[in-house]
């Protein structure tokens, strides 16, 4: 697992384990290469003095990496230590070849190491170069099998540091196992808290949509009520219906209006619609061809149409709009209506007033 792909609480509990891995690195490292170079002098053995000298430098490159850890370039730390690691290893390689079982883990270990903090393309740079030194040490092993340089180190002093550093070797591969082991835990255990997070909203969300569903429910209902409020239909016979219109009237409204009193009709087998606009104080040229436009779907459906309650500013307004209204029945009232209607010759489809009080007959 990647820097780029871990959450900050992960990242800065792999910082630290960081910092401790490198603090006691870095003081071991230090006291090998002491025991090296000592061993050199005592033995005046030239290979083991450089060895010794090579690791005291990879303790030098660890607490550069340690600084660089603390001043938060965590990568940059461990392309340091990394390199430090390849090019110490091939040194001692060269100079002590008889190390060359325990030294071939060095790559393998650099390149756990890097899985743990590097990004994509440093990490997969840095596994070509480790499997580049992982070449050249297999090369130097069959071509210098004896080393670079003669060791005079007897050979059962040979065989301790051979089993001292495959020791070191395995304490190493270990400690960097469980290092990326807990890496593996903490991502798991961050992995599963995202998932209950992710649930937790995922319900939240459920909820919410339902609410929403039920809000937008009810807000239809409540735009129907409000559509049927504002184009009321009154039955005043059977067969004959009154739709009074008030207030100002939009294309919206309009459509609405058409819609709700084709409903009406068709639903009551109504005969005769009096549309009354004596609240309707403006009108336009789109609200005057919606009104002749319902009046005609109307007609469609067999229901005669009479328009009431024309004021003098609506009928100026039609006039120099142009509308033509001459094939439009309009009467000054409701009333008027009720009152031609049950004086004039109606067709025989039509109910007829037999009183001054509304009631109506069905027989002519």
């Amino acid at each position: 697992m990647t820097t780029d792909t871990m959450p900050e609480s992960t990242l800065q509990a792999q910082m630290t384990r960081l910092r401790q891995f490198l603090s006691a690195y870095m003081p071991v490292a230090f006291l090998f290469g002491v025991v090296f170079v000592i061993l050199g002098l005592i033995f005046r053995d030239i290979a083991t003095g450089i060895s010794g000298v090579a690791i005291v430098a990879n303790g030098g490159i660890l607490f550069y990496a340690l600084r660089s850890v603390r001043q938060g370039k965590v990568q940059t730390a461990i392309v340091i230590t990394s390199a430090g690691l390849l090019a110490g290893g091939l040194i001692i390689l060269l100079m002590q070849p008889f190390l060359f079982a325990t030294l071939m883990l060095t790559p393998l270990l650099v390149v756990v190491l890097g899985l743990q903090y590097l990004t994509i393309q440093p990490l997969k740079r840095l596994i070509a170069v480790s499997g580049v030194c992982s070449l050249i040490a297999i090369i130097v092993g069959h071509v210098l099998p004896q080393g670079m340089i003669a060791s005079n180190l007897p050979e059962w002093f040979k065989g301790l540091l051979e089993i001292g550093g495959a020791s070191a070797a395995i304490v190493f591969v270990m400690m960097l196992l469980w290092h990326f082991s807990v890496l593996l835990n903490e991502m798991l255990s961050s992995l599963r808290i995202a998932n209950r997070e992710l649930e937790t909203q995922q319900t939240k969300l459920i909820r919410t949509n339902e609410q929403l569903q039920q809000q937008l429910a009810s807000e239809r209902e409540l735009l129907n009520l409000v559509s049927a409020l504002e184009t009321p239909v009154v039955s005043l016979a059977d067969g004959i219906m009154l739709a009074p219109i008030v207030g100002h009237i939009d294309s919206r409204r309009a459509d609405m209006l058409r819609a709700h009193l084709l409903e009406t009709v068709h639903a009551n087998r109504t005969k005769l619609m009096i549309l009354d606009i004596t609240g309707v104080t403006t009108i336009d040229t789109s609200v005057a061809q919606a009104l002749m436009l319902t009046i005609q779907s109307l007609r469609l459906l067999g229901c005669r149409v009479v328009v009431s309650g024309i004021s003098a500013t609506v009928a100026m307004t039609l006039t120099h709009l142009g509308i033509d209204m001459r094939a439009v029945e309009t009467v000054r009232s409701p009333e008027e209506a009720l009152e031609r209607l049950r004086h004039s010759d109606l067709p025989a489809h039509l109910p007829v007033l037999t009183n001054g009080h509304g009631t109506l007959n069905a027989e002519r």
